[in-house]
């Protein structure tokens, strides 16, 4: 009779063996799974955080009663004030081209807000007054540029 020279599977040095590749494995898994957590929990909780407190917020408001007076403009006007025009003229009827001929006794908005950190609120159009971006830099304030992830853009 030939014996193998691996031992069979029912002598205890081969189970205690299969046991410790086991637990292995399970220490490879829980410690990549930890790292994982370790650097991923602090950026989705800074995240979560950055979206639903307070100055968010107030940001997300500003931006919406802005966007609200900047579509009664365009409905009266047929187009979105230029880039250098800015905000000012939902406040302020234009002087510059292009003029707003239908533009609202009062305004569209009460005043230009700041947002939270102090900052005005951005604003954008394109050339032909069909569309616009309104941002603002958040936290992080104009240094950080338009690509930061602290800016707040509307939704």
């Amino acid at each position: 009779m030939r014996r193998s020279l691996l031992p069979s599977r029912r002598h205890p040095a081969f189970l205690f063996l299969q046991r410790g590749l086991a637990r292995l494995r399970w220490i490879i898994v829980l410690t990549v799974l930890a790292v994982a957590a370790a650097i991923g929990v602090p950026r989705v909780a800074e995240r979560i955080a950055h979206d639903h407190g307070p100055q968010a917020q107030a940001v997300d408001a500003d931006l919406r009663a802005i966007a609200a007076g900047l579509e009664q403009y365009r409905k009266d006007n047929g187009r979105y004030p230029s880039t250098q025009q800015g905000l000012l003229a939902l406040v302020i009827r234009p002087t510059r081209a292009p003029l707003a001929p239908a533009w609202q006794v009062g305004g569209y908005v009460e005043r230009l807000p700041r947002d939270p950190w102090g900052n005005p609120y951005q604003y954008g159009a394109d050339d032909d007054g069909g569309s616009f971006q309104l941002f603002s830099f958040g936290q992080a304030g104009p240094d950080g540029g338009e690509d930061d992830p602290h800016v707040i853009r509307l939704h």
